[in-house]
């Protein structure tokens, strides 16, 4: 995944990098019965560290099939 160079709200500044999460740190959805889960993403301000956006790239794989 390439980073996704957005303006910051908070300074203003486009130089920012892609982070993520993983293990403990991932999201799933409400459902006790699925064990699907997703890694968290995050886009952080180089210049003042403020976070930009969070999201995970599959969403619907967070859906248990019925």
């Amino acid at each position: 995944m390439e980073n996704e160079f957005v303006r910051c709200p908070n300074c203003g500044s486009i130089k920012n990098v892609i982070g993520f999460q993983d293990g403990y740190g991932s999201v799933q959805a409400n459902n006790a019965l699925t064990f699907k889960s997703q890694r968290l993403y995050h886009i952080f301000c180089l210049d003042c560290g403020t976070l930009i956006r969070s999201f995970v790239k599959n969403p619907e794989k967070l859906v248990l099939n019925k």
